[in-house]
């Protein structure tokens, strides 16, 4: 195999930690500057030490630029007090909770009478809220302070 040229070259790494023989872009790349506090690790990244000095005492992270795009922004009530509503459409017509809701559309949560939880978005202008005693389905976990303000009294034992 000594003759057939397969081996190849020992790879020398330049100061950026490229391959120094990687063609015209690893020989035509300009020094990384030196960093303020001497650090190898932001020499590396080329990163100015004011910037990691405020990337690290950060709190919240920088919002994602396509955030506002994203779609509309999806409301949500406290676990367990969600709303009652009543939706009417062509093909649906139940009592449930509104999980979550934008300005056009509403999730709709119910659960059927063979125990089958279902959600659907539908649109907000066939929803209505409802008062959850006139409800024909009742969540069975439900906060019940929240809905009538005290707690039930308990009923007096027979005598």
């Amino acid at each position: 195999m000594a003759g057939s040229g397969l081996l190849a070259a020992p790879v020398r790494h330049g100061p950026t930690g490229v391959p120094s023989g990687e063609g015209r872009a690893a020989r035509s790349r300009p020094p990384l500057p030196a960093a303020a506090s001497g650090s190898r690790r932001l020499e590396a990244m080329s990163v100015p030490a004011a910037t990691v000095e405020c990337m690290r005492t950060s709190t919240r992270p920088a919002p994602h630029p396509q955030a506002a795009a994203a779609g509309p922004r999806v409301a949500h009530a406290p676990y367990r007090r969600e709303p009652y509503i009543r939706c009417h459409t062509d093909e649906l017509k139940v009592d449930g909770k509104a999980a979550a809701w934008t300005r056009t559309h509403v999730l709709v949560h119910w659960i059927d009478d063979d125990a089958r939880a279902h959600n659907r978005w539908v649109p907000a202008a066939a929803v209505v809220r409802i008062p959850r005693d006139d409800s024909a389905w009742r969540d069975p976990y439900d906060d019940f302070a929240f809905y009538y303000g005290t707690s039930p009294q308990p009923a007096a034992p027979a005598r």
